[in-house]
């Protein structure tokens, strides 16, 4: 049976329209995080704020601003930060889930620490 003659130009198209479709997702998903970064940030500047300046704050508050910041998509998010950079092995394979476990952990402990140190400076 002969090979067409066209068939790499069909395989080389569907692999330029598949790879930019990828990285235009990726794109998206990094404009998503970079956002979603920038308010955890402004609320929990906040939160900060109004702790250094002494006005009286409930823990339901804190609590309440902290479940704010906290990252609002945990289905599975595969985090494309600043610091990841783009591979062609993950434009053709995908990435990799994230343990969003672990980074709870540590997200757990920076907000028991920050709350010693107020309770330090009080």
């Amino acid at each position: 049976m002969p090979v067409p003659k066209y068939l790499p130009h069909i395989l080389y198209s569907t692999f330029l329209t598949s790879a930019s479709i990828h990285l235009l997702w990726q794109r998206k998903a990094f404009e998503d995080d970079r956002a979603r970064k920038n308010a955890q940030i402004t609320i929990l500047e906040d939160l900060a704020q109004q702790l250094r300046s002494g006005a009286p704050i409930t823990d339901e508050e804190v609590d309440r601003l902290r479940k704010l910041a906290r990252i609002q998509g945990e289905q599975g998010d595969e985090g494309g930060g600043p610091e990841s950079k783009l591979r062609w092995t993950e434009v053709l394979w995908g990435r990799k889930a994230v343990d969003q476990k672990n980074d709870d952990e540590w997200e757990q402990k920076d907000v028991e620490q920050i709350r010693k140190e107020f309770t330090k400076g009080v």
